[in-house]
């Protein structure tokens, strides 16, 4: 009766994984065509100049933002942030 058990428990397990496992995979690139190829940029705004202004700029030219972080902080206060680095990515032509 327990090796019953086991091997069920043990099927419905590799059933519940397999229909996981599926959808991790990375589809590979399908024969004749190409990956898209990205160049990127990353730029600090000057605590003088208005973010939005700069990341519209940079949307304006097909950029599109990947991420930000401080890039330079102000005394010891951990939320006074006087500069921000971004990085935007775009697809090669």
């Amino acid at each position: 009766m327990k090796q019953h058990i086991l091997v069920a428990a043990v099927f419905i397990v590799g059933c519940a994984t397999g229909s996981v496992a599926g959808r991790l995979v990375v589809p590979a690139v399908r024969a004749g065509t190409s990956p898209t190829r990205w160049e990127y940029q990353c730029a600090t705004v000057p605590e003088s100049e208005d973010e939005t202004m700069a990341l519209n700029k940079l949307g304006a030219e097909g950029w599109e933002l990947t991420s930000f972080a401080p890039a330079k902080w102000h005394g010891n206060a951990a939320f006074s942030v006087n500069e921000y680095t971004f990085c935007a990515k775009r697809a090669l032509p």
